[in-house]
């Protein structure tokens, strides 16, 4: 992604918050299975763990209610 680290943090952000969203409700998106949310979200969060620790998501946030 060629952008400002502020926007580009901003922005990896809500992809992170997109893919929590869908796997934590399922119903959200019934095309996209809750399994792929789940390894797109985790993926996210191995690849950026530093923004992902920042914003306070976990791998575990996937299962909170």
């Amino acid at each position: 992604m060629h952008a400002r680290p502020e926007v580009r943090d901003s922005i990896l952000g809500l992809k992170m918050r997109r893919w929590l969203l869908r796997a934590r409700h399922p119903s959200i998106d019934p095309r996209c299975p809750a399994w792929k949310a789940r390894k797109n979200y985790w993926r996210l969060l191995d690849k950026h763990p530093e923004l992902a620790a920042r914003l306070g998501f976990t791998r575990l946030s996937v299962f909170e209610l």
